[in-house]
């Protein structure tokens, strides 16, 4: 079981929704989960001990997700929306949600190959049917742990200094140590402070996509629940690139590499289509495209998921290239969101 650790509270609420505080009450919990039975026999469970909410569908816990965020979230993995898309990839690739843990609530046939999939990126596991005597001392012992203060780990970072002219240097210097010192570094003393300054300095030279980045990584700095351990290194990573760029091509280069960014977008869902009907050869070839351009347009991640892409479909592991398109996926929310991905949400559940 992974330990989740602190959320993140500090964060702006106009970036991410006000998470329940545990001073003012019992813990609150949202169980999602389509079937009746059990999620009267969860609730019933931990009703006593917590505030529970339940959703019975992806639309209802869309709804109740919609500006709040409670301080665990008790997902059944099979349920689905309208399109048949899982609500658990929605759910772990949402940024918003990063600082709240996820748990994995999985039936004994499908469940544990379900939670494969997601590579990791559930914050602790469950498997129905549960035991009503144990399930809330089993739930209290991850909420104790998830208000422990994150790690803060002495690690030596090379913090910006300087004038502004060359704080592009420096702030290299200073994304290359995160970079270095991972995973330790996310929860260093002065790592988020560092980002927010650094961020504020691209803001003013109005290089406003690299100080999104960095207040991305400055949120995600406190936040240690599986997926924030997984997001903070890439976001660091396309900083790093982007303070990189030679600021005279960086104009030329925008719209070529949004334009990539779109593509690859695209052709995710002839990807799932080809997942569904075996045909490797297909997958096999888009991997070895992603290989040898992803990095051509500054996105080295690209590349190297190509890469594994690649030799996924060579060997015909249909497992290892879902976690691939997840990553993909998630990969590309988190360098191009979609701008209207809420309304595509709403109307796809």
């Amino acid at each position: 079981m992974r330990h989740f650790l602190t959320f993140g509270r500090g964060a702006p609420r106009a970036v991410i929704p006000e998470i329940s505080e545990p001073a003012t009450g019992p813990a609150t919990i949202l169980i999602i989960d389509d079937h009746a039975d059990s999620l009267h026999a969860m609730s019933a469970a931990l009703g006593r001990s917590y505030r529970v909410d339940t959703a019975d569908s992806a639309a209802s816990a869309i709804r109740r997700l919609c500006g709040w965020l409670p301080e665990l979230i008790l997902l059944d993995v099979r349920v689905s929306a309208v399109d048949g898309t899982r609500l658990s990839h929605r759910l772990l690739a949402d940024e918003e949600l990063a600082p709240v843990p996820i748990v994995a609530v999985t039936d004994t046939i499908s469940g544990g190959y379900s939670v494969r999939e997601a590579g990791g990126a559930y914050d602790g596991h469950f498997q129905k049917p549960i035991d009503m005597n144990t399930f809330a001392a089993q739930v209290r012992g991850l909420m104790r742990l998830s208000v422990q203060e994150a790690p803060r780990p002495a690690v030596e970072l090379a913090f910006p200094y300087g004038a502004a002219i060359g704080r592009r240097v420096e702030g290299a210097k200073l994304l290359d140590s995160i970079e270095k010192a991972l995973p330790d570094s996310q929860f260093a003393p002065g790592v988020e402070k560092a980002l927010r300054q650094l961020a504020e300095v691209a803001g003013s030279l109005r290089d406003y996509a690299l100080a999104d980045y960095l207040q991305r990584a400055a949120r995600l700095s406190n936040a240690a629940t599986a997926r924030s351990r997984r997001r903070f290194p890439l976001i660091v990573r396309i900083c790093r690139e982007l303070i990189e760029c030679d600021p005279d091509s960086a104009p030329q280069m925008a719209d070529l590499r949004g334009s990539y960014l779109d593509r690859r977008r695209a052709e995710l869902g002839s990807l799932e289509q080809a997942v569904r009907e075996g045909n490797f050869a297909a997958i096999r070839k888009t991997g070895h495209n992603l290989k040898g351009t992803g990095a051509a347009y500054g996105f080295a991640e690209i590349s190297d998921i190509g890469r594994s892409l690649e030799a996924a479909a060579k060997n015909g592991d249909a497992g290892a290239i879902e976690v691939l398109l997840d990553q993909i996926d998630g990969y590309l929310g988190i360098v191009r969101p979609s701008s209207n991905s809420g309304e595509r949400d709403a109307a796809r559940i």
